[in-house]
This record gives C-alpha cells, structure tokens and sequence, in this order.
C-alpha cells in the first residue's frame, strides 16, 4: 500500500466510524475523500481554444437524486454563476463535455454549454431529507486537449452529516457537512524554460445568491530541496490560476535550483480549495498531470447558491 492509499483509507474509516458513532464533534477536519458525498466541487474546468473537458458524475444510491449544479467563470471578476439540474437514476454514472453540455427533456436534466475556465459545485437534493439520502455522489473530471495534454482529478467531496431540508445554504463547519481544509500540502514541479506549472486557488467560502464575490489572501511557505524557506502572498477573488514562475522567483528551477518545491497554502480570512496542473518535461514534447493537494486541519465555511426549483 502506498503513502497516499494509507491516507485515503485512514480517511475513509474515519468518516464511516465518524457516521456509525453519530459524533458531529468528530467531524471537524478536512474532508475526507473518495467517499460518496453531499457537495462536489471541481476547482478546474476548461472548454475552448482547442481544449474541453469531461464531468463524470454517479449516482452511489438505490434511489434517484437530484443534483443542483452551479459553473462560476474564472475568468469573470463578478463571479457570475450559471445554474442547472441534474437528474441522476439510482446507481447511474453520468458524465457530459463542458463545450456542448447536454439535456434531456424527459426528466428535466440540462447542462448548458461552458466556455472558458473556472469551476464547477454540484449539491445533492435528496427526495427525502434524511441523511442516507444525501452522501450519495462522486465525481472527477479530465480536461484534455488537442495537443494530447491531459488533466484528470477527483472532485473535492464534501460528506453530509445531519438530515434536513436542503436549503441552498450549506454549512461546512464540521456540524453539517464536511468542513474545507485549514491548508493545502502541494508537492510540485519547479518551472523550467520547457515546461510551467499552474496554480489554481479558489476561497471555500461563496455567495452566488447576492453574488456577493469573496475576496481571500492566499499565505505561502515554500520550500525548496535546498532546505531554503520563502514566503509569499496574493489575493484571490473568487478564481486564481498563475503560473508558478510569477508565484514567487524560487518556483522557477534557474532560481531556486530546485527540481522540486513543496507548497503550503493557507488563506488569511477563509480557506481556499485548490489544484496544480503540473507540466512535466518528456523529451522534446511537454505534458501535464492534475496533482492534488494533501490536507491539513479543518477551517469552516459557508456557501449559499440560489435554489433551481
């Protein structure tokens, strides 16, 4: 077993311990992944200039859920939503390209088309307010392009913890659902003159009812092979995506000397989700990996998005 598949099973059996015993205390923490959950985010869409992506999504449970799913453009500074629903059968996977979206007019399904890039959230409604009927839903996402580079994640999953109407109002404090981690552990790639690396952060924390954007400091310490310690910070308003080279200097491998920098990131105000999109050096040619973040402590937050029924 690997490092990474130990922590994920320590995860897993400390949420499904966490469920058994009934303990909302026992809930604080990040949230635990690769389990079926209430709220997916994906922090990473694209769909244009030769590239798109593909959402999966599916259904764990022997029942039919609805999902209510939001895209938020990064590239717009009012953090506009675009809302839609999904219609899930029970133990259907489902998954659509961002670039032509899908419908079905039978049971009300409908993804609009998605054009630039940003993320997506995805809710679970249940059909009854009881709390089985919730942690139903996984998903992941590849964005690929013309080029042959592909990015492929698993989406952030957010377990619930109390039955109840869904409102549109979710509380990630650890009573509710599942709370944001306090920080983000990423291992990355320096930036050579061949290959780049991106950053993408987004606050936790969102108002698409008032559209109210969250504006969020993003704290970083770096850490080089070399044992040299930099920080840094910026601000994020709803989406941050830079290369890691205008990050900060040490992030670039003429800098810094480094082939490999470690990344914490911890937000001054509220807690940040986030991805690298890692560019790997093959030769002559170039590629590029999703690489997900280690979590570390738990931070609440808040997200209210505007009901679609």
């Amino acid at each position: 077993m690997t490092a990474r598949s130990g922590r994920c099973w320590v995860a897993w059996s400390a949420a499904v311990l966490c469920l058994l015993a009934g303990r909302v205390d026992a809930a604080a923490g990040p949230p635990a992944q690769r389990v079926p959950a209430a709220l997916l985010m994906f922090p990473y869409i694209e769909a244009g200039a030769g590239r798109d992506t593909r959402v999966e999504l599916v259904n764990l449970s022997g029942v039919p859920i609805e999902l209510e799913c939001f895209y938020v453009n990064g590239e717009d500074p009012a953090c506009n939503e675009v809302g839609f629903v999904l219609a899930l059968t029970p133990y259907q996977p489902f998954a659509w390209l961002a670039s032509e979206g899908m419908s079905n007019v039978i049971n009300g399904t409908a993804a609009p088309p998605f054009w630039g890039f940003g993320e997506l959230k995805c809710a679970v409604v249940p059909p009854e307010p009881a709390l089985e009927l919730y942690n139903t839903v996984q998903g992941r996402a590849t964005v690929f392009g013309l080029d042959g580079t592909t990015v492929s994640y698993t989406a952030y999953g957010f377990p619930r913890f109390t039955g109840g109407e869904y409102t549109g109002f979710l509380r990630l404090d650890g009573n509710q659902y599942a709370q944001c981690p306090d920080r983000l552990l990423f291992t990355v790639l320096a930036d050579t003159p061949t290959a780049t690396s991106e950053l993408i952060l987004l606050p936790c924390s969102q108002d698409l009812v008032l559209q109210s954007p969250a504006t969020v400091t993003a704290q970083l310490l770096l850490t080089t092979e070399l044992g040299q310690t930099v920080s840094t910070s910026f601000q994020v308003r709803c989406y941050s995506r830079r290369f890691l080279g205008d990050v900060a200097d040490v992030l670039r491998r003429s800098v810094g000397g480094s082939d490999v920098v470690q990344i914490s990131v911890r937000g001054v105000g509220g807690p940040f989700i986030g991805l690298v999109i890692d560019g790997i050096p093959f030769a002559a040619t170039f590629g590029t990996a999703g690489n997900e973040p280690m979590f570390q402590g738990g931070r609440s937050a808040t997200i209210s998005v505007p009901r679609m029924r």
